[in-house]
């Protein structure tokens, strides 16, 4: 059993996270000499018997690279289970970090034991189990199934991100309490632990535009007017969800829209960049909502938008594939273009590794990966690309050269060339 030897205290700058009664909270402090976790974001509440719980942290306040262990604790038999497999991969701490997910709870009260200690050395502190430089606890209380008293929020967020807009579409499978569902964003800088608030009030589709790049944790409160708290002001639940948000942004295709005698006739044609993006998409729909406004429509070519529309007005342009598979959803403006931003990341728990070899030129890289989707990879140090697009599991020049124990980020994208994770990583010898 590990000795926890402390319980961290709630305070003003809290430590101490509950499902269901708090939030994703930060503790402010100055820089310190060794690392200490300043953030751990819970990713949905209520935690419902059967759901698997996440927690995203970071240690913001300390300079340099860190490593995370976590451990849970069922507090009714005692029980500690192990999240991690010993130490985590060295990441920096200012860069959010999303632990392994619990397997499926039962009913009852957790502990989360999470350790962090700096890169590559021996933590100040210990006990029987292992070394850390210090450690947070947060509590987690699993509910039982209530449809007429909780909202079910365990499902997949859906986030559109823009250059420094992040626009929360809402959450797949969401229920319990009936609909229609609303949500109200707060955001926290990962950076500095800066939190700031998005529009006032709740609405089904809440955008927050960023005035600075950066990667920050987005938390959607979640309620419905059929809720006994919606008269309180309170909520029934939330959901949290990493976003990247940059001032740059590739655009994607131009629409045009003129009057017709019937409706308005619309045109949507993809720019370079978005052949290079969406290499597969043969076909658009404008659709506003859940309300079709057009039929599918080849690329470049004119088609009716009724009601009619005109320029100026907001809609939601469709790409398809020409097996009428969706590829993209884009917000735009008719008579402007349609924009996504340049590396759109939204980090998971998915595994991923690669393993380095000299060679005579360079060195060779092949990276390894479970993210749903993911079929290639392109490796870069910043904003510098060191290898070409390589499919999943196959070796590439990596140049210049690195080695075992030099960290890299590697740019995930799926068959249609949209990027669908980002990660660093720590190279590791090739057998």
């Amino acid at each position: 059993m590990i000795q926890i030897k402390k319980i961290l205290s709630m305070s003003l700058v809290a430590l101490f996270v509950t499902v269901g009664s708090l939030t994703n909270v930060t503790a402010q402090a100055a820089t310190t000499a060794t690392p200490k976790i300043n953030y751990a974001g819970v990713e949905h509440s209520p935690l419902v018997v059967g759901d698997t719980e996440t927690l995203t942290v970071t240690s913001a306040k300390f300079s340099g690279d860190v490593q995370y262990r976590a451990f849970i604790e069922n507090v009714k038999t005692g029980k500690w289970t192990e999240l991690t497999t010993g130490y985590t991969a060295a990441v920096s701490s200012k860069t959010p970090y999303v632990l392994p997910a619990s397997k499926a709870l039962t009913l009852g009260k957790y502990k989360v034991s999470i350790w962090v200690k700096t890169a590559g050395k021996t933590g100040v502190k210990g006990n029987a189990t292992g070394n850390f430089d210090s450690y947070y606890v947060a509590a987690l209380n699993c509910v039982s199934k209530d449809d007429n008293n909780r909202v079910y929020t365990n499902g997949a967020a859906d986030v559109a991100v823009t250059g420094l807009t992040a626009k929360f579409n809402g959450i797949a499978n969401i229920g319990g309490i009936t609909g229609p569902y609303l949500y109200q964003l707060f955001a926290m800088n990962t950076a500095t632990g800066a939190w700031s608030n998005g529009p006032a009030g709740y609405s089904a589709t809440p955008s927050m535009t960023f005035k600075t790049p950066g990667t920050y944790m987005l938390i959607a409160h979640v309620n419905t007017e059929k809720s006994t708290t919606w008269a309180k002001k309170g909520y029934e639940g939330w959901k949290t969800v990493m976003v990247k948000v940059t001032n740059s942004s590739t655009t994607i295709f131009d629409t045009t829209v003129k009057a017709a005698s019937f409706g308005s006739v619309g045109n949507v044609t993809l720019t370079a960049d978005g052949l290079k993006a969406f290499p597969l998409a043969t076909q658009y729909q404008v659709v506003t909502g859940t309300s079709n406004l057009s039929a599918k429509s080849v690329l470049g070519t004119a088609t009716t938008i009724f009601p009619a529309k005109v320029a100026g007005d907001a809609v939601t342009v469709k790409l398809f594939d020409k097996s009428n598979n969706e590829l993209k959803a884009i917000d735009v403006k008719l008579g402007q273009s349609g924009t996504i931003d340049v590396a759109p990341v939204v980090p998971g728990t998915a595994t991923i590794s690669a393993t380095v070899k000299a060679a005579s030129f360079g060195a060779v890289i092949n990276v390894a990966s479970t993210q749903e989707g993911a079929t290639q990879y392109q490796v870069f140090s910043g904003e510098s690309k060191l290898s070409a697009v390589a499919n999943l599991g196959v070796s590439t020049t990596l140049f210049p050269a690195r080695v075992a124990g030099d960290k890299v980020t590697v740019k995930l994208t799926n068959a249609a060339g949209t990027v669908v994770g980002t990660n660093d990583v720590v190279l590791t010898a090739a057998k």
